[in-house]
This record gives C-alpha cells, sequence and structure tokens, in this order.
C-alpha cells in the first residue's frame, strides 16, 4: 500500500514538473536582445535578472577555462564584467558615453545592460551623421567587438528606438505583465519578431492570454533588491508637490482649459 502511494505521489509530482516545464519560457540569449513591455511591467526586472544571471554563468565558464590555461601555462583571461547604465548592487561598471561611441572598449565576454534603451538613443537622433554611424557600428558589431559579449536593452516601444537598435534586431522577448509570489516574481512573456519595415511580426488575432500564448519566466525574489524599479524618480524627488484637491460644488463638469504644450491649444481654449 505504501508503495502504491509512493508512486501516486511521483506520479503527481512528475505531472506538475511537467506542467511547469512546458508553460516555462528558456529564453535564448544572442549577442543583442530586446525586453520590451508598457511601463512597470516589469520588463526591468526580467532585464536585470537575464543580466546577472548571464554574468554569473560566463563568470563561471571563464573561471572553468583560467584553470586549464593555468595547467598549459597559456595566462589567465580577465573575467567579464556587467555593465550598466543604472545603478545596480552588484558589482557593476557604469556605462559612459565614450563606450558607445566606441571610444573605450567593454571586458571582452561581458554583459551589457541598457536600461529604457529609447532615452539613450530615440527614433529622432538621427541629425548627427557622425552619431548615427557610432551606434549602428556599436549594434552591429556587438558580438564582434566585446568577442562574444552580451548586450541587453530594455524600452517600452521598440518604435521609439534609435534606427541603428532597430536594425540589428531581429527576434525580441515582449513581456505582458509580471505577478509577485512569495518565493518568486512570475514574468508572462511571449517572443515576437520585428521586420525592417518597422512592424512587429506576431500572427495574434486574439487575446494572448485566451489561447496560452504567453510563457512563464520565474525569477527569485532576491533580483528586486539587485536595482531600484524607481530609480529614475529621483530626478523629480526634490520638485515641489502638487497636492491641492479640487471640489466641484456647483455641479459644472465641463472642462474650460486644455493643459497642453501647444500654446494655441491653451489659449483656444482657456
Amino acid at each position: 500500500m505504501k508503495d502504491i502511494l509512493f508512486f501516486v505521489i511521483l506520479a503527481i509530482v512528475a505531472i506538475i514538473a511537467f506542467i511547469i516545464w512546458r508553460s516555462t519560457k528558456r529564453i535564448k540569449l544572442g549577442a543583442l536582445n530586446m525586453v520590451t513591455g508598457g511601463v512597470k511591467c516589469g520588463k526591468s526586472t526580467l532585464s536585470v535578472y537575464l543580466t546577472i544571471k548571464e554574468h554569473k554563468r560566463r563568470v563561471r565558464i571563464t573561471k572553468v577555462k583560467n584553470f586549464f590555461r593555468f595547467l598549459f601555462h597559456k595566462g589567465k583571461q580577465p573575467l567579464p564584467l556587467i555593465y550598466s547604465n543604472i545603478p545596480l548592487s552588484v558589482p557593476y561598471v557604469p556605462i559612459t558615453k565614450e563606450l558607445l561611441m566606441r571610444k573605450e572598449r567593454f571586458v571582452y565576454g561581458s554583459v551589457i545592460y541598457i536600461c529604457e534603451s529609447s532615452l539613450v538613443a530615440d527614433s529622432q537622433l538621427y541629425y548627427d551623421n557622425d552619431i548615427n554611424t557610432e551606434l549602428l557600428l556599436f549594434n552591429k558589431l556587438i558580438g564582434h567587438e566585446t568577442k562574444g559579449g552580451v548586450l541587453i536593452y530594455d524600452t517600452q516601444s521598440i518604435s521609439d528606438v534609435h534606427y541603428a537598435v532597430k536594425r540589428s534586431l531581429s527576434n525580441y522577448i515582449y513581456i505582458h505583465h509580471l505577478r509577485k509570489g512569495l518565493f518568486f516574481n512570475v514574468a508572462y512573456v511571449m517572443e515576437s519578431r520585428y521586420s525592417e519595415d518597422n512592424s512587429v511580426i506576431t500572427a495574434i488575432g486574439h487575446d494572448v492570454e485566451e489561447k496560452d500564448l504567453l510563457k512563464k519566466v520565474y525569477i527569485p525574489k532576491k533580483y528586486w533588491k539587485y536595482f531600484d524599479c524607481y530609480c529614475y524618480s529621483v530626478l523629480t524627488d526634490n520638485l515641489p508637490v502638487v497636492d491641492e484637491v479640487v471640489s466641484i460644488k456647483d455641479k459644472d463638469l465641463k472642462a474650460k482649459y486644455i493643459v497642453s504644450f501647444r500654446k494655441e491649444i491653451e489659449k483656444r481654449c482657456s
């Protein structure tokens, strides 16, 4: 009886493990990678997770290689580093314009993370031909010039990033949402393709959640401690706070004023 119960439990565990395995996305990183998604959907969490996980893997491999290089009296290879344009609570090297403009180089085999790539170079930054050329070479040759390194971008919309990124990009990961758990955050993602004509190629035609097109990536909660998901709040933290609440008592709910950057609209409606 105990043997039967044991095999039943083992079968149930195996079925659950198989279901989890089938629904899990095993993201394969290339030389250039992109994570997209809406505001505060978890794209930075996923990107930081991929960055740190890939860096740890590369450090382990390099240490093994260095051991054999030592045995054969060859020089050690420097360990790969993490480069990031936002602060991380793991050892990292801040990204500079000199690195982006290829006046300085990365340690070979390193992992590079660029958060909100459209803030670094958006689709309107095309007036300077020198910048265009350097950014195009940076993205096109990143795998060569880092000798197998990895670049991970994240952004809200691919159409808003510089064309040098779009011309170098094929597959990318779209994150639909992130669910918080007790020990893991679960990112619901889908792999898509991007074409040269500025269109996203994903033939869906229906709700992605209804058709189970979203795969899961399980991210340990500890990765939330490695970065500040509100890191850019420092740009406005010291500004005066607007907290005057208006109460409409005369039931006049007409919008008499349009807040706009266009002065002619404000003037016409004021």
